[in-house]
């Protein structure tokens, strides 16, 4: 019997040993978030406990020897863990120690590659030294973990732009790479005050990249030279960037015949929604085409100024025409197409479609003038002054529109 005895508490011994740990465990698992200190009282080598008390003590010269042992106690049981790097670094930085900052940091950033702080270090080390591809790996990096940190580094980045030794691998990455970043800061490039000189060195390399420009990406580009008033410039970066099927309709009115469904940017047609009115295109008999532009009213108030297409008149004369059908437009004012130049003066505008017609040709004659007009925008609008007279029903279909240059 006691035979028995002994050899069931020499079998229970280690289980209850086993046990004990369990518990040891399960007591720092719970304490590290809230204590790490007592944490690692209960289970001294406790991981998550250690970085944790690591990451709580104050970056100070008085703290650097206590950071020191904390992170050497930490590699010694996680070789690692790059947490560890990054607070050593900090301590080569506290006490100038040039021989180990840069390289303590660079392995921090390679063992704990979503740890933020070593690549942003590393980013701005490297930057201030001309060492731009070094630099933008970390830049890239920290965008990749952190896209919504996308505002602090566009200074960085707009920087990098300006600088012709940065702009080579910055667009080296954005083109070759395409991080996900990448629109987000053409987008916010192409808005920028230092953008101005350099816009078209960094949107054009970009154009016959092995990832190339995007439709988006290329607008933001458009919309930025017509702000500048170089509509010429904007209209060949957007011819540029139409597929073949596209080219065969370019001309000053860029598919006159509605054949295409719009894309609602660049100088192709722009057609919006309004309460009030239907927009589509269809066939209809008597056209010229597939399709032509069909326009409902349905009696209701409707401040429309839907349907518009940008252009890039040179200076000179020129005839607008094309074919209107009117089935029962009931508004005095009737719908007019105008021409306005980017400054805000109206260089064109037809005679108002009211009433019902079959299919008939209209034009009209007009001067794009040499000054404060470099960029237009054809409109189809309803010539309403006051609200009363926004109310307008029936149906309007346009086809064949063009803008012919006059021979003298």
């Amino acid at each position: 019997m006691r035979l028995r005895v002994v050899l069931l508490l020499l079998l229970l011994a280690p289980l209850a040993g086993a046990g004990w740990l369990i518990v040891q465990l399960g007591i720092a698992d719970a304490r590290a978030p809230l204590d790490p200190e007592q944490a690692l009282q209960w289970w001294p080598k406790h991981r998550q406990a250690r970085v944790d008390l690591l990451q709580s003590l104050a970056v100070t010269p008085e703290q650097a020897p206590r950071i020191q042992a904390e992170a050497r106690a930490l590699l010694a049981n996680s070789p690692l863990a790059g947490n560890a790097y990054r607070a050593l670094a900090q301590v080569a930085e506290i006490r100038r120690d040039g021989r180990r900052i840069v390289p303590m940091y660079t392995v921090a950033s390679r063992r704990a590659p979503r740890d933020r702080a070593p690549h942003a270090w590393l980013a701005n080390h490297h930057a201030l030294r001309g060492e731009f591809v070094q630099a933008l790996f970390h830049v890239d990096q920290l965008l990749r973990l952190a896209p919504n940190t996308y505002l602090e580094m566009q200074p960085t980045l707009e920087a990098f732009a300006a600088i012709p030794e940065a702009r080579v691998p910055l667009l080296r990455l954005l083109g070759e790479q395409a991080p996900p970043w990448r629109t987000n800061y053409l987008r916010a490039f192409s808005t920028a005050a230092s953008a101005a000189p350099v816009l078209s060195d960094v949107f054009s390399p970009l154009r016959a990249a092995p990832v190339p420009l995007d439709a988006t990406e290329r607008a933001f580009w458009i919309d930025r030279l017509l702000q500048e008033s170089r509509a010429g410039e904007a209209y060949f970066v957007w011819i540029d960037g139409l597929s073949p099927e596209r080219r065969a309709v370019i001309g000053n009115v860029y598919d006159g015949g509605f054949e295409l469904l719009p894309e609602n940017r660049g100088f192709g047609w722009i057609i919006g929604n309004v309460a009030g009115a239907t927009v589509r295109q269809e066939p209809m008999a008597g056209m010229s085409g597939q399709q032509a532009l069909v326009i409902d009213f349905h009696d209701r108030r409707v401040p429309f100024e839907h349907v518009r297409q940008r252009l890039a008149l040179p200076a000179g004369d020129f005839m607008f025409s094309g074919r209107a059908r009117l089935d029962g437009i009931r508004n005095e004012r009737g719908l007019q197409w105008v021409i306005r130049c980017d400054s805000g003066s109206e260089i064109a505008a037809s005679k108002p479609f009211t009433g019902s017609s079959n299919w008939r040709s209209f034009d009209i004659a007009f001067t794009r003038p040499p000054q404060s007009c470099n960029g237009q925008t054809l409109i189809l609008r309803l010539d309403a002054r006051i609200a009363p007279e926004q109310m307008i029903g029936g149906r309007i279909a346009f086809d064949d529109l063009r803008i012919v240059a006059e021979k003298h």
